[in-house]
Parts: structure tokens; C-alpha cells; sequence
């Protein structure tokens, strides 16, 4: 997905009147609503609602009522509710200003839009995708208030997540009848190392894109890339919800312990001063040895109270990859023991680098066109209408 945007100067984009002219992906998706829906505020990721808040998991609109299809939120016109959390909910809903595009729009919940900070989270994770606009990369095409709704409208595309692809073929590795959620299921095991590999590459790159623009993921995880199921079979890294602007962000910010401890680095973990950078990169290595042996970089953890699991997970010795999948091509081996060294000066240093080192690992495989991307058109672009948050709506991120 190659789009053509006019970028806001670095002043515009940290400002805080958010502005955004931006460009229309005409893709669409169902495996976004879990992106959209796995968000700092959602219970078993990271952190819960504030203190003496019980969120409202149905959002409401203007006036107290709930939404429901066909209403209007601005320039959009909500069609189907895919999924909802403690942030808020997603819903499938058409612009229907100018030429009509279907999107996936993310409405914060009004329960949270009274705190300064979750609302100042929700506005910094707009800003941030919208000025972040790559190949790979789902970009916010916009976002605003509306009588004091707030939202974020993304492309929709119709997609599985890694996590999708790798479940299903853990059920099909041990016998089962798996169902068809992407082609890269059904590839025989030497093609999918490969797919697998290119898929990791393209991933990595909008990493290293994410990391020009002085921004940390934060978590990186196969939930949070996406695979489209059609031509051109786009990857996406998506949900910069944990993310934050190195520029920006305070240490004790950085050290807040947010994530899926499963794919965070050890210093991360245990909220020691760490370089992010090179924490994205041990998440992409996690990442990355999961979808191509089907196993966990550690051994399973089982009847580990919450509390202790950082500190559980952060002591562990990783598994060798061929360990777990003795049909591994070797040359992928030097790659993950790499990208998930305990010590972060023993990774690679940047994500560049890794997916540099991951292309040339990845064993050289006959095309298959029912899997190779074909190159699609430009898409075009507009601009967004001037909805945007005002000066005085800024707020601190604690």
C-alpha cells in the first residue's frame, strides 16, 4: 500500500491541534477490529481503566445513546459493530462525504473521554498514525470529535493477523482440519518457512519505518501484524496504542511496564532503563521464531501468579529454534539467536538490520503465483474535513 499524503511538518504533527490530510486506502478488514480493540485499556494486556472507573463497554453518542447502524458520526455513516473492549468499540462504517469509502472506525469510550490522560493516549495514538504512512503501515486517514464523540478512522482490509495463520497451523500440524483463514496455511512446510521469512522482512521494515520517525511500537506480536488475504497480500504492522515518541516520553514513561510480556525483552520486563529500539527488535525476533516453529520462545509457564510472571519470563532460558522445529532451514537459527539475545547489545541494531539479515537467510523458493503479491495500482488520495481537536484539548500523558 503505497499512498501519497501531504506530511505535516514535525512542529504540526507534535502540535497539539490535530490536522490531518491524509490518503484513502480503498482495502478493507475484520482482523483490524482485534488490532483496533487490542489497546492499552483493554484487561490482560496492559493497564485497566482508571482508578474507580468501571468502563462502559458500549459506547455511547451525543446525548447518552447507544450507538447503532446507520447512525452518523461526523462524516461517517456506521454500518456494522465488529468488536468492542474497554476502550471502546470498532465499527465497519462508510465515509459518505465525496467519494464513499469504507473504514474501520475506532470511537473512543465516552466513559474515558472525561480523564485527560486516556483521552490524551487516544489522541497521541491518532497523531502518531497519521503521520506515519508506508507500504506497510495502516495509516489513520482521519480522526476528530463530534459533539464530544471522539474518533479514529482507518483503512478496512480484508485480512487474517500472523497469529491467525499460526494458530491454524499448529491445528493442522497436529492432524486436525484447520480452517482456510489465509493461503499461508495451507503451503507445504519448506514454502511457508519462506512466505514466513518475506512476511517478517516486509514487517521489519515498516518497524525500521516506525523507528525513523522517532516512535517505539512497543508491542510487537503476531496479533499485531496483519496479512491480507487477496492480492496484493499487503502486510501491515499495526496498533501503536502502547507506542510513544521517544522525543517525547519520559524515562519513568518508557519503564511503565506496558506490553504482552510474552514478546517483550528481558530488560522491558523488568523495567530497567533499555534502549526501545533494540526492544522492538527482540520482539520482532520473538515474533518471528513463533511463526516459523509454531512454539514459544520459552518453555510454557503454567500456574505463574500475574505478578510474577515478568520476573519468571525475564529469568527463562530461550529454547534453541530447531529445538522445537528440527525442520527448520539452519540458516534462519543465527538470525533468531540473534534478534532474541538476552543482551541487547548482542542484537542486531536496528530493525533495518534485521530484516536485512532475515532476506538473506530466507532460502531461495520458485514463485507461486497463487501467493506472490501482485503490484497494485496508487491509491488516490483526499483530504479530510476540518474537524480537527482544538489547541485547548491537549493533555499530558502520565
Amino acid at each position: 500500500m503505497i499512498v501519497a499524503k501531504d506530511s505535516p511538518t514535525s512542529e504540526a504533527a507534535r502540535g497539539p491541534r490535530l490536522r490531518i490530510d491524509a490518503v484513502a486506502s480503498s482495502a478493507a478488514t475484520s482482523a483490524l477490529t482485534h488490532i483496533l480493540m487490542s489497546s492499552p485499556l483493554d484487561a490482560g494486556e496492559a493497564s485497566s481503566a482508571p482508578p474507580g472507573v468501571e468502563p462502559d463497554r458500549s459506547a455511547t453518542a451525543a446525548g447518552g445513546n447507544r450507538l447503532r447502524p446507520f447512525q452518523r458520526i461526523g462524516a461517517y455513516r456506521l454500518l456494522v459493530r465488529l468488536g468492542r473492549g474497554a476502550q471502546g468499540e470498532v465499527w465497519k462504517a462508510v465515509r459518505s462525504e465525496g467519494r464513499d469509502r469504507v473504514v474501520a472506525l475506532k470511537i473512543l469510550n465516552p466513559g474515558l473521554s472525561i480523564h485527560p490522560r486516556r483521552l490524551a493516549q487516544f489522541r497521541r495514538e491518532a497523531e502518531r498514525g497519521a503521520r506515519l504512512d508506508g507500504p506497510s503501515l495502516l495509516q489513520v486517514i482521519d480522526a476528530g470529535e463530534v459533539d464530544g464523540c471522539f474518533y479514529m478512522a482507518m483503512p478496512f482490509v480484508e485480512a487474517a493477523t500472523l497469529q491467525d495463520v499460526i494458530h491454524e497451523r499448529r491445528v493442522r500440524r497436529g492432524g486436525d482440519p484447520a480452517d482456510l483463514v489465509h493461503p499461508l496455511v495451507e503451503l507445504d512446510d519448506a514454502r511457508y518457512y519462506v512466505e514466513i521469512a518475506r512476511t517478517l522482512v516486509k514487517a521489519a521494515r515498516a518497524l525500521e519505518l516506525v523507528h525513523r520517525h522517532r516512535v517505539v511500537h512497543r508491542d510487537v506480536k503476531p496479533a499485531n501484524i496483519l496479512l491480507e488475504r487477496r492480492r496484493p497480500f499487503g502486510v501491515y504492522l499495526c496498533d501503536l496504542g502502547l507506542g510513544r515518541d521517544l522525543d517525547w516520553a519520559t524515562s519513568e514513561q518508557m519503564r511503565d511496564g506496558a506490553g504482552t510480556p510474552m514478546y517483550m525483552s528481558p530488560e522491558r520486563l523488568l523495567k530497567a532503563p533499555a534502549d526501545e529500539i533494540l526492544s522492538d527488535v527482540y520482539s520482532m525476533g520473538v515474533t518471528l521464531f513463533e511463526a516459523l516453529t509454531l512454539g514459544r520462545l520459552y518453555e510454557p509457564v503454567r500456574n505463574v501468579p500475574l505478578p510474577a510472571l515478568a520476573s519468571v519470563l525475564a529469568a527463562a532460558r530461550p529454547r534453541a529454534p530447531r529445538s522445537v522445529d528440527p525442520n527448520l532451514p539452519a540458516s534462519f537459527e543465527p538470525v533468531l539467536l540473534r534478534a532474541t539475545a538476552r543482551d541487547p547489545r548482542a542484537r542486531y541494531r536496528s530493525a533495518g538490520d534485521f530484516a536485512d539479515a532475515l532476506e538473506s537467510a530466507t532460502p531461495q523458493a520458485s514463485r507461486d503465483p497463487a501467493i506472490e503479491p501482485a503490484p497494485g495500482p496508487r491509491r488516490p488520495h483526499y483530504l479530510s474535513r476540518p474537524n480537527a481537536w482544538q489547541p485547548d484539548a491537549r493533555a499530558e500523558i502520565g
